[in-house]
């Protein structure tokens, strides 16, 4: 029976999702295009009818897909989205988490458009971060959004790898203890320079 176009795309869909959950559980070589047309009720064939580039563009369009849903959305100040990244729920849950810690060694790997799907997630969430973040200029607030980044994605990716939980939540703890004062620290350095002009 010939597959609809509404259920190509529901079929596609279904993949999709079930990739940027699996691929961030178990790694993009962790599992096998059988088991995962399998695990959404497809065969091989009718999962190379919607991916006719096989693994790569599947692990590319998954990639991109894991950066839509993600703990970044609707954060309002950097604080605030880095004390939402930085839980121990997050550290628990590689399924739904941040592509980061849980796929960036993969993607390295990988490579060709797996990494550039990859790149430009990246870029997305550092133009997230410069619309929070504070700074005199374009160059400091692309500058202040690299640390934050690489900070918070780092300390997720070692504090998962840790057989030790307290050493875990520590460095959690410590880039949210970090970041928000820093806002206070510049305030201090600009009451400095005031002081001195006067």
């Amino acid at each position: 029976m010939k597959v609809t176009k509404d259920q190509a795309a529901a079929n596609k869909e279904a993949i999709l999702t079930a990739a940027s959950r699996l691929y961030r559980e178990k790694g993009i070589d962790g599992i096998g295009i059988g088991e995962l047309s399998r695990s959404v009720g497809l065969t091989h064939g009718g999962f190379y009818g919607q991916f006719p580039g096989g693994k790569e563009q599947l692990a590319s369009e998954a990639i991109t897909r894991t950066f839509e849903s993600n703990v970044w959305r609707d954060a309002k100040s950097v604080p605030e989205l880095i004390k939402r990244y930085l839980t121990l729920g997050h550290l628990d849950n590689w399924i739904d988490g941040c592509p980061i810690p849980a796929l960036a060694a993969d993607v390295a790997r990988n490579g060709g458009a797996v990494s550039s799907s990859f790149t430009k997630g990246i870029e997305h969430l550092i133009d997230t971060l410069m619309a929070l973040v504070e700074g005199e200029n374009h160059d400091e607030k692309y500058q202040e959004s690299l640390r934050i980044l690489s900070s918070i994605a780092g300390a997720m990716l070692i504090a998962r790898a840790l057989d030790n939980p307290e050493l875990s939540e520590q460095f959690l703890q410590s880039v949210i203890n970090a970041w928000p004062a820093a806002p206070e620290k510049k305030q201090r350095a600009a009451k400095r320079r005031s002081k001195d002009e006067d």
